[in-house]
C-alpha cells in the first residue's frame, strides 16, 4: 500500500509540473517571440513488473514558427525560419555575455546602438571606420562628411562582393545655383558653356555615373578597364581667298543627325590685334581688309564651337594643328585659321559615342556647299567594371566642380615686370612666387608654367589676349589664390570674367565598408557617430538578409548587418527569462553564416507572435486537472485500504 501512495504522489508532482508549465504558456500568450514549452513525462522504475509512478523527463521549448504580425514600426524585425538574434550584456567584469532571442522589438539606444527591449546591444557586423585617404573623395579637403550643403545626390549604390558590402555615395552642393555662364569675351571658342548647358552636362554625367555603378553592382568581379571619351576633329574648308563674305553665308556640322550652324559674323581686326599674311580678298594686296576678313573668319568658327558646346555632353574648341586646347592665343592659331580652321569636338561622357556627320561652308550668293574633312582623334571606348566607374566619376567631378580660372586682361598687368604669387587657401604657409621676364601675357605664361612648384597646381595660357590661370586637370575642384604685384601693388583678377570651367559645386563621395568576416559587435546607427554625416538620424530599414540601412536626405547607407545565430541543438538552449536564451554544452556554440545565407529570413516592420495557443492550453489545463484529481484519488483510496488493514489487524 505504501508503494501505491508514493506512486500517486509522483503523479501529483508531475501533473503539478504540467499545470505550472501550461500556466506559464498561458501567461506568455502575448509575449513577442515566445516559444511555448511542453512537458515530457516518463514512467519511473519498475519492481516485479509494477511501475512506480511518473516523472518529468524534460520541459522542452517547441521551436515552431510563430505567426507574423505587420506593425509598420521600422525598428520591429522578425525571423522566418531557424535562428536567433544575438544580443550582449556587459557584466561586472568588463566583458560581455552573449544571449539569444526571437523577440525583435528593437530600438535605438541612447548611445546610438541598436538595442532590444532589455537595453542589451544587438550584435552584428558593423561598418569599418572611414579612412579619409582611401574612402573619401572630396573637392574640399576641409569637409570629410556630408552636411546640409551637399543637397544633390550624384550616386548611391550598395555593392556586395567577397564578404564585403560597400556603400558608394556621392553628393554635390547645389550646382544649379552655383553654375554661371562663361564670359564669351574670354572663353568663346574654348569650350564656352552657358549656365543651362553646364547644368545639363552635370545631370547627364550623373545619369551615366549611376548607370556605371549599377552595372558594377550587378557584376563586381568583372574585369576592370577605363572608359575613354571620344575626340573628333573637323578641318573646315579654308582657302587663300575666303569663301565667307556675307552674313547669309553659313558654316555647319552635323552631330548625331542634328545640324548645328552659325552665320558668318563680320568684325574687325582690332578685336584681336592680328595681321593677316594672306591676300584673303584676292585684290593682290595684303592689307587691313584682309586683317578684317581673317578676324571675321575666326569669330565665325569660334561661334560654331560655342554652339556645339551648348549640346549636352559635348564640348568644342578651335585649335591649332597640334590640337592643344591651351594654345588659345589668337596669334598662335591665326596661321591655321588662314588656311584650314580646325574644330575639335570632345564627348564629356566617357565611352559614349557621337556620330559626326557632314561639315561644310555654305556660300549663299552662289548656293555652293564646300565640304570639310572629319577624322577621329581618339575613339570612344566603353570601359568595364570598376575602371568604368572611376572614369565616369572623374568626368562628373570635372563638370560639376570644374576648374578655377583666374583671368587678367593685358591691361591689368603691371607696366614693369611683375611677380605672380600662388597661395593655397587651406594652407596659408604654402606660398610660391615667380617673376615674369617681361610685361606681356606670354611672359607670365612662360614664367608660371616653367616654375616647378607653381605648375604642380596650376597651368597658365594666353587666350584672346588674356592671361588665364587654371587649376590642373588632375585636381578638379581645387582652388588657389593668385595675385600679381609690382612694387607692392597687387593686381587682382577681373571678377566679371569666368572663374570656373564647370558648375562650381563642391563634390564629396565616401565609401563605407562592411566586412562580414570581421568580428561581430554592437551595431552603431547614428550617422554622425559613424562619420558619415553631421546630422545624426536617418530612416531605419532592414532587408531579408539582415542588412541594416539608414536613409538620410534620399541617400541610403548600409551601416550594419544583423548576425543570425544558429545552433546544432537549439533545444539544448536554456531559458534565461526576459525573452533571452543562453547556450549550453548541449546546444553547442552559436554558428554564423556569411550574409546569413543559411539562417532565417528577416522580415522588416514585423514581429513574431507567441507560439502559445490559448485554446490548446485551456484544454490541457483541464486534462492535467483531471489527471491531478485522479492521482489524488489513488492516494486517498490507498490510504483507505491501509486504514482498513490496520483496523483488521487490531
Amino acid at each position: 500500500m505504501v508503494g501505491s501512495l508514493w506512486t500517486g504522489i509522483s503523479g501529483l508532482s508531475t501533473q503539478q509540473s504540467a499545470l505550472d508549465n501550461e500556466s506559464h504558456n498561458i501567461a506568455n500568450v502575448n509575449t513577442i517571440g515566445y516559444k511555448s514549452s511542453r512537458i515530457s513525462f516518463a514512467d519511473q522504475m519498475y519492481q516485479d513488473a509494477i511501475g512506480k509512478g511518473s516523472k518529468v523527463l524534460d520541459a522542452e521549448k517547441v521551436f515552431s514558427q510563430g505567426n507574423m504580425k505587420s506593425t509598420g514600426v521600422s525598428y520591429d524585425v522578425a525571423l522566418e525560419g531557424s535562428g536567433f538574434f544575438a544580443v550582449k550584456y556587459p557584466n561586472a567584469t568588463g566583458s560581455s555575455e552573449e544571449f539569444y532571442t526571437r523577440a525583435g522589438n528593437f530600438r535605438m539606444g541612447d548611445s546610438g546602438t541598436l538595442q532590444d527591449a532589455n537595453s542589451y546591444d544587438v550584435i552584428g557586423w558593423g561598418i569599418s571606420p572611414l579612412d579619409p585617404e582611401q574612402d573619401v573623395t572630396t573637392t574640399n579637403g576641409n569637409i570629410l562628411n556630408f552636411t546640409n550643403d551637399y543637397s544633390k545626390i550624384a550616386a548611391n549604390q550598395i555593392i556586395q562582393k567577397d564578404g564585403m558590402i560597400e556603400t558608394i555615395t556621392g553628393k554635390f552642393t547645389d550646382y544649379q545655383s552655383t553654375a554661371t555662364s562663361d564670359d564669351d569675351s574670354v572663353m568663346s571658342g574654348l569650350g564656352y558653356k552657358t549656365m543651362s548647358s553646364k547644368i545639363n552636362d552635370v545631370e547627364a554625367l550623373i545619369t551615366d555615373y549611376q548607370s556605371k555603378l549599377a552595372e558594377y553592382a550587378n557584376d563586381p568581379e568583372a574585369n576592370s578597364s577605363p572608359s575613354i571619351a571620344q575626340k573628333s576633329s573637323v578641318t573646315l574648308p579654308g582657302a587663300a581667298i575666303s569663301n565667307l563674305t556675307d552674313e547669309s553665308d553659313q558654316v555647319s556640322v552635323y552631330i548625331d543627325g542634328k545640324k548645328i550652324s552659325v552665320n558668318y559674323i563680320e568684325t574687325t581686326a582690332t578685336t584681336y590685334g592680328i595681321t593677316a599674311t594672306v591676300d584673303h580678298n584676292g585684290d593682290g594686296v595684303t592689307d587691313t581688309t584682309d586683317d578684317d576678313i581673317l578676324a571675321s573668319k575666326i569669330m565665325t568658327y569660334r561661334a560654331l564651337a560655342d554652339e556645339i558646346s551648348e549640346t549636352t555632353g559635348l564640348t568644342a574648341y578651335m585649335a591649332d594643328t597640334s590640337f592643344d586646347k591651351t594654345e588659345g592665343d589668337i596669334t598662335t592659331v591665326a596661321a591655321a585659321f588662314e588656311t584650314d580652321p580646325i574644330l575639335v569636338i570632345e564627348a564629356l561622357v566617357p565611352g559614349e559615342e557621337f556620330i559626326l556627320g557632314d561639315s561644310s561652308e555654305y556660300i549663299a550668293s552662289s548656293k555652293t556647299v564646300i565640304p570639310g574633312t572629319n577624322s577621329i582623334v581618339t575613339a570612344s571606348v566603353e570601359g568595364a567594371g570598376f575602371g568604368a566607374v572611376e572614369s565616369a566619376r572623374e568626368a562628373l567631378i570635372k563638370a560639376g566642380s570644374g576648374y578655377q580660372r583666374d583671368v587678367w586682361s593685358s591691361t591689368d598687368l603691371p607696366a614693369a615686370a611683375g611677380t605672380f604669387t600662388l597661395t593655397d587657401p587651406d594652407n596659408s604657409t604654402m606660398q610660391y612666387s615667380v617673376t615674369a621676364g617681361g610685361t606681356t601675357v606670354d611672359d607670365y605664361v612662360a614664367a608660371i608654367n616653367a616654375d616647378a612648384d607653381i605648375s604642380e597646381f596650376v597651368t597658365a595660357f594666353n587666350y584672346n589676349g588674356n592671361l588665364v590661370i587654371e587649376t590642373k586637370s588632375t585636381n578638379p575642384g581645387g582652388t588657389f589664390v593668385g595675385s600679381i604685384a609690382e612694387s607692392g601693388t597687387t593686381y587682382n583678377k577681373n571678377t566679371e570674367m569666368s572663374v570656373n570651367s564647370g558648375a562650381d559645386a563642391e563634390f564629396l563621395e565616401m565609401v563605407n565598408k562592411l566586412n562580414q568576416t570581421a568580428a561581430k559587435d554592437s551595431l552603431q546607427l547614428r550617422l554622425d557617430n559613424l562619420g558619415i554625416s553631421d546630422s545624426a538620424f536617418g530612416e531605419f530599414n532592414v532587408d531579408s538578409t539582415g542588412l541594416i540601412t539608414m536613409t538620410q536626405d534620399g541617400a541610403e547607407f548600409a551601416v550594419g548587418q544583423l548576425s543570425i545565430a544558429m545552433f546544432n541543438n537549439e533545444r539544448g538552449l536554456t531559458s534565461e527569462g526576459n525573452n533571452l536564451m543562453g547556450k549550453t554544452n548541449d546546444s553547442g556554440e552559436a554558428i554564423y553564416n556569411e550574409n546569413n545565407d543559411k539562417a532565417a529570413a528577416v522580415a522588416s516592420q514585423t514581429l513574431e507572435l507567441s507560439t502559445a495557443d490559448l485554446s490548446e492550453s485551456l484544454v490541457n489545463l483541464m486534462v492535467f486537472q483531471r489527471a491531478f484529481e485522479a492521482n489524488s484519488k489513488s492516494i486517498t483510496t490507498s490510504d483507505q485500504i491501509l486504514t482498513t488493514l490496520i483496523q483488521l489487524k487490531k
